[in-house]
């Protein structure tokens, strides 16, 4: 028996380059673009989350206030703050602070996390997770358990492209489901 290995577009980076082109056109709502802008992406207790889906190609791009997420801003002086930050960038890492549909059969493809903290301790939180899914069709639903892995997190602010097809939500613990499709 032969098991099938997701491969990825002839374009790799072609979810990517959505995901760039979404950020930068003027798409973003006038609110969050001026956030995103002005004052960068600094809000306690919320974040951004950018999803595209081209094809079988899939990017979440998440921008938030590393306190939201980590439990500080500053850079860590304790070992248990260096446990503490080195705990929660591995689960933004491995994905776990999200869940696709098992029928679209999506496989992470690539990676990056990072903590960027600025000269007056505010540090910002940015994760970049590729998926490529087998049957893009079937993605119906993100869920996201991000509000039970990040406490200081209390909203997620979504912006999503399916395919051309634009949406936005807002995010909660009491409605922490992406709704992509009808």
């Amino acid at each position: 028996m032969t098991i099938p290995t997701p491969t990825l577009n002839r374009n790799p980076s072609k979810a990517t380059t959505l995901l760039i082109a979404v950020l930068f056109s003027g798409w973003l709502s006038p609110v969050i673009a001026e956030e995103m802008t002005s004052h960068g992406s600094h809000v306690h207790g919320e974040a951004q989350l950018t999803f595209v889906l081209d094809g079988n190609e899939a990017e979440l791009a998440l921008v938030t206030a590393a306190g939201n997420i980590i439990g500080f801003e500053h850079a860590p002086m304790t070992v248990e703050e260096q446990q503490q930050q080195k705990t929660q960038l591995e689960m933004l890492q491995s994905g776990r602070w999200f869940v696709a549909d098992t029928d679209a059969n999506c496989t992470m493809a690539g990676q990056e996390v990072r903590a960027e903290p600025d000269e007056h301790d505010h540090g910002d939180l940015f994760a970049n997770i590729q998926l490529l899914c087998q049957a893009p069709l079937k993605l119906q639903n993100l869920q996201f358990n991000l509000f039970e892995l990040a406490p200081g997190l209390s909203t997620i602010k979504v912006q999503f492209l399916i395919d051309g097809e634009a949406g936005v939500q807002e995010l909660n613990a009491n409605q922490s489901t992406l709704k992509l499709r009808d």
